[in-house]
């Protein structure tokens, strides 16, 4: 399994998540797209994990990644990690269609991971009946894109929109200020 992202944080989380299977993690997309290149038949890749809210470049990695056209990366699936957002007219912004990408939103849960693998590569897993199904899973994705808040709200990661009604907002310089 390959795993990209930009975040040393994510990838120590991943590395941790996924202890037991071969991993490799590098810091960019270029890094995975020179992983790639050195592949040969003899080293099948399941899994490409990317670690990005950009939508198109999960879409470009995902071509890039059929286009090499070895044998290894035919079955291979791009699980592409992203934060939920909503446009500013209130519509989901992750919408895309690009086939051999699934989207997962963050964060990711280890049990929910090793189930949706274990899914993706037909094999049976131990979770029981009483989990929702993957229809449900993807209706809860979709309400938490197209959430609306209400309230006190605190934004402990920057770089994201919060769309709300009468909301106080308060912006901080630091993590220590918003505990204060």
């Amino acid at each position: 399994m390959l795993v990209c992202s930009t975040s040393d944080v994510t990838l120590a989380l991943l590395s941790t998540m996924f202890s037991g299977f071969h991993v490799t993690l590098v810091s960019s997309i270029h890094d995975a797209e020179t992983h790639l290149q050195s592949l040969d038949n003899s080293q099948p890749l399941d899994f490409l994990i990317l670690d990005d809210q950009s939508e198109t470049r999960a879409d470009n990695l995902a071509r890039y990644l059929h286009s090499l056209e070895l044998i290894s990366l035919h079955d291979t699936k791009l699980i592409h990690l992203y934060t939920p957002t909503t446009s500013l007219s209130g519509h989901a912004i992750f919408n895309s269609n690009t086939p051999g990408v699934v989207k997962m939103t963050k964060p990711p849960r280890t049990a929910r991971f090793l189930q949706t693998l274990a899914g993706l590569k037909d094999l049976p897993n131990a979770i029981s009946s009483s989990q929702a199904s993957d229809v449900v899973k993807a209706m809860e994705d979709l309400a938490a894109v197209q959430r609306t808040l209400f309230g006190n709200v605190l934004v402990a990661e920057g770089k994201y929109f919060v769309r709300c009604r009468a909301c106080n907002v308060s912006k901080t310089s630091g993590g220590s200020q918003t505990t204060r």
